[in-house]
């Protein structure tokens, strides 16, 4: 995302499920409110941001899939 005139101690990124919140802090040149939904849960652990010269830059990593099934003896 082009971001200009925006720095990173301005910016909020929030990671919910498969929602991404980016909102600039009160008291930063310029407003700015946006989310995406993803197709698949992101792993927040797992993710990172950098914001370089005006440009942010996502690094989103999927969130794996838990399974719950058991698996059963054939008798």
């Amino acid at each position: 995302l082009d971001l200009p005139g925006i720095a990173r101690e301005q910016l909020a990124i929030s990671i919910e499920g498969s929602v991404v919140r980016i909102v600039s802090k009160e008291g930063a040149p310029r407003q700015y409110r946006a989310a995406y939904e993803l197709p698949q849960d992101i792993d927040a652990a797992q993710s990172g941001a950098k914001l370089e010269n005006g440009v942010l830059s996502l690094k989103l990593a999927k969130k794996i899939p838990v399974t719950n099934a058991t698996e059963l003896t054939i008798q």
